[in-house]
């Protein structure tokens, strides 16, 4: 969710940005309390600031048939009051002092992160502190939230072609793993969710015990610590539900979903069921593909833009995406458009793509083109790294997913080892019909009225 989009522009640009080039590697140190709380700190000291994130490990994924979006509501819910706020005033203190907050629910875990000069940690310790423990979760809150979620799934889902394309195919691309489920929820489990379902899940899933604090900035070990024992090490350790990773069977079976919508520009997507770092039996087939990733998807050199977009006019805006830190198995998406101008079926669009992927299984990529995708690769990281949110994004990523922390600092070298034929072997391996889902988005025909 994004509760605030406007505030204070901030601290982040006014210090990181003024003559500081790439970060410097940060100094990062882990500790756990007695109770369970895992901490992370990574210190940058280029400027007075730090980012906090809480991270808790619930999500979508954990959540049963009948009650979707629970995770996503209950993280709106958190800020409508608890022991020690009024509703919406976390974020007016944090603004207050210069700041910014804000939260957000994925499919394995929720983050609650805030951004201020770094002699006011303490007030964003204390105030995480209350979200993890003292929120009240109140029965009119919850009626007034409720309506924002539901509105929010109407704007950014339902009425939103696109949206509910991809909400589709999610479902139909994972019929055994509980990533099917939608972060949001269905709009039929909103409309009969009630408040002590919300109390339930904030009590078995809010504890020290599935909790981490990243805190990335200009700070010092021992004073976190201290600040942390203060605020946290009373809350008691307790009992958690057992968490499976989601994973999907490696071959399902080809899958086909179309969205009707007579106003949208037909789209397909493309998406094969793969592993990802959390699941892969070797990571180097994780590093293959986010390399094949960016070779097919990634700039104006890439091999969709350039031979089914430039040379053949065939389609349009083809991008590429897939997401290598998970808790379970992913998605390898190849979207695509069609070109108005030269308008062809979806079907055509699919055969293109397809024969694009067998040619990558017959042959491998040019040294040049793989040099060029690890090299924008590495760009894209280091840039993300080089802010504070950034750097505490990527951890609270890795933590969240099961995988080290320690993992991020070895990617460039992980990177520079992968071949060209281990490109091809992972396209001969993942790019079969029987991994493969696809979703159409296109006008109802005369022929379906």
């Amino acid at each position: 969710m994004d509760r605030r989009t406007s505030l204070r522009s901030s601290l982040l640009g006014l210090f990181l940005l003024s003559g500081q080039a790439l970060a410097e590697p940060s100094i990062r140190h882990e500790f756990t309390l007695d109770n369970g709380l895992h901490v992370v700190i990574s210190e940058d000291r280029r400027a007075p600031v730090v980012t906090t994130h809480m991270l808790v490990k619930v999500g979508s994924s954990h959540e049963y048939p009948g009650q979707s979006g629970l995770s996503h509501a209950l993280e709106h819910l958190l800020y409508r009051g608890s022991a020690k706020t009024a509703p919406g005033q976390l974020s007016q203190i944090i603004e207050r002092l210069g700041g910014e907050d804000n939260a957000y629910t994925i499919r394995d875990f929720t983050v609650h992160h805030q951004t201020l000069p770094s002699d006011r940690l303490a007030v964003a310790l204390e105030l995480n502190a209350d979200l993890l423990k003292g929120a009240v979760l109140s029965e009119h809150e919850f009626v007034r939230e409720i309506e924002a979620v539901k509105a929010e799934r109407r704007e950014n889902v339902d009425d939103d072609p696109l949206q509910r394309l991809f909400e589709q195919l999610q479902a139909i691309a994972y019929p055994q793993s509980s990533y099917h489920t939608p972060v949001i929820g269905w709009m039929s489990d909103l409309q009969r969710m009630h408040n002590d379902e919300l109390h339930a899940w904030y009590r078995t899933w809010y504890a020290p015990n599935n909790a981490t604090l990243i805190i990335v900035g200009d700070v010092q070990r021992d004073d976190v610590k201290r600040q942390v024992e203060k605020y946290f090490a009373g809350f008691p350790r307790q009992d958690l539900p057992i968490s499976k990773k989601p994973l999907q069977v490696t071959a399902p079976g080809q899958r086909q979903v179309t969205v009707h919508d007579d106003f949208s520009t037909p789209t397909l997507i493309m998406a094969f069921n793969v592993p990802t770092y959390a699941t892969a039996e070797s990571a180097d087939d994780v590093h293959a593909l986010r390399l094949l990733s960016a070779l097919l998807g990634s700039g104006l050199s890439a091999r969709l833009s350039t031979r089914l977009e430039r040379q053949q006019t065939l389609l349009s805006h083809p991008e590429v995406n897939y997401g290598p830190v998970a808790r379970g198995d992913n998605l390898f998406e190849i979207q695509a458009s069609i070109n108005t101008a030269h308008p062809r079926p979806l079907a055509e669009l699919q055969a293109a793509i397809w024969a694009e992927l067998q040619a990558l299984k017959k042959r491998p990529p040019e040294p040049v083109e793989l040099a060029r995708a690890r090299a924008l690769l590495l760009a894209e990281n280091t840039f993300a790294r080089d802010s504070l949110e950034g750097q505490a994004s990527d951890i609270a990523a890795m933590l969240g997913s099961g995988l080290p922390a320690s993992q991020l600092d070895n990617d460039a070298t992980d990177l520079q080892r992968i071949t060209c034929e281990q490109i091809q072997q992972v396209a001969k391996t993942y790019f079969t019909r029987e991994r493969l889902a696809v979703a159409y988005l296109q006008a109802k025909e005369a022929d379906d009225e």
